[in-house]
C-alpha cells in the first residue's frame, strides 16, 4: 500500500520536472501562452474547474469536452478582439489620409 503511494508521489514528480522543462508554445496570434507564464494561482484553477463543472452539468457533456467546448470559445474571443482592433487601425489610418488629402 505504501509503495504504491510511493510510485504515484514519484510519477506526479516527474510528471511536474517534465513540465518545468517544457517549451511554451503561443495560440490565438500570441495572445495565450501555454502552459501560462506566470502559472495560474490556486483561485484561478478552482474558478477555471467550476466554471468547465457547471458547463458539463448544463449541458450534459463529459468534464473533457466541456474544457475542450471553453477554450475554444475563450481562444474565439481572442481572436475576435485582435481582429476587432486591427480593423479599427486599419479605419483610422484611412480616416486620417482622407483628413490629409482634404486639408491640402
Amino acid at each position: 500500500m505504501a509503495e504504491a503511494a510511493m510510485l504515484r508521489k514519484r510519477k506526479l514528480t516527474v510528471a511536474q520536472n517534465e513540465l518545468k522543462h517544457t517549451e511554451y508554445f503561443e495560440v490565438a496570434s500570441g495572445a495565450v501562452q501555454i502552459p501560462p507564464d506566470p502559472p495560474l494561482t490556486l483561485r484561478e484553477i478552482i474558478r477555471l474547474h467550476s466554471e468547465i463543472s457547471a458547463l458539463a452539468n448544463n449541458r450534459g457533456l463529459t468534464w473533457m469536452n466541456a474544457a475542450r467546448e471553453l477554450y475554444m470559445l475563450e481562444i474565439s474571443k481572442l481572436e475576435a478582439e485582435a481582429h476587432a482592433s486591427n480593423t479599427f487601425a486599419h479605419l483610422r489610418e484611412w480616416v486620417d489620409g482622407l483628413r490629409c488629402g482634404i486639408s491640402q
